[in-house]
């Protein structure tokens, strides 16, 4: 499911045309598609979680969910910090996060499909020249360092994978 229905403002504006042109140019069925998740204290009061507004008094947090989307799910973190030189055009430094099942997300093939779907990402990103990547990241503990990642245990194991590309956005 594409969770899109924010307003297309500022930074969102080109964070929502990345997460839509990955809804539909990945093949992905199962996976849902956020924007920029907000940083949110969790239920135990032990760190962050990332989650998007559903409605005005409604949150939903991101992180994977075999339940109601077995393949996965894909967001948006931001640094929080927005830099400008000149008060119209702003930079911020970008993650698109991928906590996937390639179980559900690949063909069934005789060798893990990690690499191709990482390259997949990365090539619709560069056609749409909105970010500059800079970096990928594997591994929970890498990608999501902003956040308690304590109750997350097998997702950095066959068949699962976890990963972001990085990078500066303009706006």
């Amino acid at each position: 499911m594409n969770y899109n229905n924010y307003p297309k403002t500022g930074i969102d504006n080109k964070i929502k045309i990345m997460q839509d042109v990955l809804f539909q140019h990945l093949g992905f069925e199962n996976v849902d598609f956020y924007g920029r998740v907000q940083k949110i204290v969790n239920k135990e009061g032990k760190g962050l979680s990332p989650q998007i507004s559903i409605s005005n008094t409604e949150r939903k947090e991101v992180l994977y969910d075999d339940r109601n989307a077995p393949g996965g799910s894909i967001f948006f973190v931001d640094n929080d910090e927005h830099t400008t030189t000149d008060g119209d055009r702003f930079f911020a430094k970008v993650k698109v996060v991928f906590m996937l099942n390639l179980n559900k997300v690949a063909s069934i093939k005789n060798y893990r499909s990690d690499s191709e779907i990482q390259q997949n990402a990365i090539d619709l990103l560069k056609k749409l020249k909105a970010i500059e990547i800079t970096a990928i990241e594997k591994g929970i503990e890498n990608v999501l360092s902003d956040f308690n990642t304590d109750q997350i245990k097998e997702y950095d194991i066959q068949p699962y994978h976890t990963f972001s590309i990085n990078g500066n956005l303009y706006y």
